[in-house]
């Protein structure tokens, strides 16, 4: 027997807006598509959001039916059908959904000691060959971004502009872009040398963004760090003759760093529990003295990794034919057969 098949769309991410405490929530909303291609009696069609098997959280919030359980499931039933059903025609059958989740939950994170991670799930089921059942399934990733005008969201005036002096002899200056960045994008950091002491002379330059996760322990913490990404000039970049040459007053070298995009090589910041995920921004250099002896030399400064807010995820509505063909183009599922 010829089962139907099942693909289930969405319009992008869950980006939830405000704090867990404040947050309103998201209405997750998108289709379900059935396909029939031999007539066939259809008993249930169900749409599930729920986190994935994988996933080890306990959800922010006192209400006592979530405190003992590790997994969130909200669904809603789009078919069920009586015994005496017949068969469903050959054709293409689709069902609209809609799935309030609630504000509280977890962003999306993928580290070493903690992951939380969600999917959408639409399943069919038949009274025949005693229940066979169709699914498909679609990663979906929770974001949180701040309200606007909120105190947090103001993070987004913060300019970085930090120094610091090395043992009297070299001054370190980076400034120029904002604090809080956005994943999947460039970032410009102007950096700033100035020599206090003769004679040393510059054989690197670079910035380096850096993932540190903090993870609370019985008796303290353990900490973790590793580069996100990284950028040194080339010895034919930036100021010419700069790769070897005497430091005379100062040097400034604007440097182009790329993002990645979350969740590969990234996560947002963000904080679960015990385990807390941050980032910071080195400007890094290498002198060497005027006795061959190197020295490597980091500036660090606090950078925010953020999701894009809700307005960058605005995609045409569901009123629009035109529009859902761009759907059935973009978010196609992965399928499976249970």
């Amino acid at each position: 027997m010829l089962l139907p098949s099942i693909r289930v769309f969405t319009l992008g991410d869950v980006v939830l807006q405000g704090s867990p405490d404040e947050s309103p929530g998201y209405l997750l909303s998108g289709r379900v598509l059935v396909t029939i291609k031999v007539p066939v009696s259809i008993k249930q069609i169900q749409v599930t959001f729920q986190s994935t098997p994988s996933s080890k959280w306990r959800p922010r919030k006192r209400a006592s039916i979530y405190d003992s359980a590790e997994q969130v499931a909200f669904g809603e039933i789009l078919h069920a059908s009586n015994p005496s059903s017949g068969p469903w025609a050959k054709g293409v059958y689709e069902f609209a959904f809609q799935i309030v989740l609630p504000g509280y939950l977890c962003e999306t994170m993928y580290t070493e000691h903690k992951q939380v991670s969600y999917q959408i799930k639409a399943s069919l089921t038949t009274p025949t060959l005693g229940g066979a059942k169709r699914s498909a399934i679609k990663d979906i990733a929770i974001k949180r971004v701040p309200y606007y005008g909120a105190v947090w969201e103001s993070l987004t005036n913060d300019i970085i502009n930090v120094s610091a002096v090395w043992r009297n002899r070299i001054e370190m200056c980076a400034l120029g872009c904002s604090r809080v960045q956005k994943d999947d994008q460039t970032v410009r950091v102007k950096g700033v040398i100035r020599a206090l002491e003769k004679g040393y002379r510059l054989t690197k330059v670079g910035i380096i963004l850096e993932e540190r996760t903090r993870v609370r322990m019985d008796g303290g913490y353990k900490c973790s760090s590793s580069i996100a990404s990284c950028r040194y000039l080339k010895s034919n970049e930036g100021l010419e003759g700069w790769f070897g040459g005497l430091i005379v007053d100062q040097m400034a070298f604007d440097i182009e760093l790329q993002i990645p995009k979350a969740y590969r090589k990234i996560q947002y910041d963000v904080k679960h529990g015990a385990v807390t995920v941050s980032h910071r921004l080195a400007f890094v250099v290498a002198v060497v003295d005027a006795i061959g002896h190197g020295t490597n030399l980091r500036l660090f400064t606090p950078l925010h990794i953020m999701p894009h807010d809700i307005a960058s995820y605005e995609l045409p509505s569901y009123g629009s034919s035109f529009a859902d063909r761009i759907l059935l183009k973009a978010e196609e599922c992965r399928g499976t057969e249970d």
